[in-house]
């Protein structure tokens, strides 16, 4: 079997297997009961915030731990926007964002938010002179990806910090899960406002999203319960799955040059031979990009047609988001960055892991061949 869908998940380790049936087991105790056993418990998951924002250097957050990525990216935009409904005000993102943030912001336009959507260019990115341009007195939050998680295109996130530290009352959300743990930053964590990643993108575990907070930012959540992770997600801890994030966190960001290096290889590896065949395009962007995304498009196959014929040779890669690949609806980066409806209905998604091997693109380019002889 070969896995070329490491943007929709990846394999979870034996480690973080092993820990996390450990940790079930040894500390199975409520977090928040006042007897020994629970306070152990507690004192395990402090442990694992520590971990989390001393890898990620940022020391004035708080860290919650959620059920995904898209439950952390709700809680950050309804969390800032809930007290302003009713009044107005005016919130931006892009165009090519996650579902999970795209579909908040289109709920928040329906309750009366003025919402501007940023348009991008053909190499997927913004421009920083149309979001300043936008910013009003009554802008309370921008939400933009790091990494876009179709083509890969990186955000230019330094600048967009500048940017938002002109508007002391600007909030600014970064959906992290494509760039945390495999691109370093050269921006401050501590810069932003409110933070997203996901472990299972890092070969961690599904069901643990984590949120990072400034201290001095209150969330009014949607979300009713007891009084844990300070109101913003009430109810009891999954402690497992938080020391397991801040486990995968850490040795991820350990491994973040030695792995990028194993990708990088592999992904001009096979652009360089996809870029002679005249009969795919390539739409991952030439400038600003992540070696762990590559987005074709065939001439003439449509890409759903593609994942088909290669699944029957056990090798896997996707049209879209896995969290929208059910949809007929096309995807809304490619139509935003090409505005060519058959560029995206014939495009796939090859996602790369630092597992992945050159012998298993040489087969994926063989495949490849035979795909285009049917």
């Amino acid at each position: 079997m070969i896995y070329f869908d490491n943007a929709a998940t990846t394999k979870p380790t034996l480690e973080i297997l092993r820990l996390h049936q450990r940790i079930s087991n040894e500390y199975w105790y409520n977090t928040n009961s006042i007897h020994m056993l629970g306070q152990k418990a507690n004192g395990l998951l402090e442990q694992s915030i520590n971990v989390i924002k001393d890898t990620l250097n940022c020391k004035n957050k708080k860290v919650i731990f959620t059920s995904s990525a898209t439950t952390s990216n709700n809680l950050a935009i309804y969390g800032i926007c809930n007290s302003f409904i009713g009044q107005n005000k005016h919130i931006i993102t892009s165009k090519i964002e996650h579902p999970s943030v795209l579909n908040c912001y289109k709920d928040l336009e329906s309750k009366g938010f003025k919402v501007t959507y940023l348009s991008v260019n053909n190499q997927g990115n913004i421009d920083l002179n149309e979001l300043e341009q936008a910013i009003t007195s009554d802008t309370i939050l921008i939400s933009l990806m790091w990494v876009n998680n179709i083509i890969g295109s990186i955000l230019p996130i330094k600048e967009v910090i500048k940017i938002v530290k002109k508007y002391p009352r600007l909030k600014f959300h970064l959906d992290g899960v494509g760039g945390i743990g495999k691109i370093k930053n050269d921006f401050n964590f501590d810069d932003i406002d409110l933070i997203t990643f996901t472990p299972h993108k890092l070969h961690g575990l599904k069901g643990t999203g984590v949120l990072l907070v400034n201290n001095n930012i209150t969330l009014i959540s949607n979300v009713k319960g007891g009084h844990q992770q300070y109101n913003f997600m009430p109810g009891t801890v999954d402690l497992a799955g938080a020391v397991c994030a801040a486990k995968t966190l850490k040795e991820a960001v350990l491994s973040i040059d030695n792995n990028y290096q194993k990708v990088s290889k592999i992904y001009h590896y096979l652009k360089n031979k996809l870029i002679s065949n005249n009969n795919i395009i390539i739409n991952s962007p030439d400038a600003n990009y992540s070696v762990y995304n590559l987005n074709i498009s065939f001439k003439n196959i449509k890409g759903e047609t593609v994942v088909h014929f290669l699944e029957k040779y056990q090798i896997y890669i996707s049209t879209t988001s896995a969290c929208t690949a059910t949809t007929k609806d096309l995807d809304k980066t490619l139509i935003a960055t090409f505005n060519d409806e058959s560029r995206a209905i014939n495009a796939v998604r090859i996602s790369f892991s630092h597992e992945n091997t050159i012998e298993e693109v040489d087969t994926l380019l063989e495949k490849i061949k035979e795909l285009e002889t049917i």
